[in-house]
């Protein structure tokens, strides 16, 4: 166990391991302070952590590792769309 004391900042240092993690910080009604560490996820990608998603995401990753990346010959790619309008 470790003692911390509050600075005049208002500001109490954790340690370096603990740089750059977020916390939820509870208070309890006997004035005590718990701190639980939290990954935040922004509203806005939410959606990307669904189980829903989450299982497109899986077979996406599968196609793409049984299908390596190749370069595209442009010219070819050229010649298919002039013929196929």
């Amino acid at each position: 166990m470790n003692i911390k004391t509050v600075g005049k900042s208002g500001q109490i240092s954790l340690g370096k391991a603990l740089a750059g993690m977020d916390f939820i910080m509870e208070e309890l009604p006997g004035g005590d302070i718990i701190l639980k560490r939290a990954i935040v996820i922004p509203t806005n990608e939410r959606w990307l952590h669904e189980p829903a998603m989450q299982q497109r995401l899986a077979r996406v990753d599968k196609w793409r590792q049984e299908h390596p990346f190749k370069e595209t010959n442009l010219e070819h790619l050229e010649d298919s769309l002039s013929t196929s309008v």
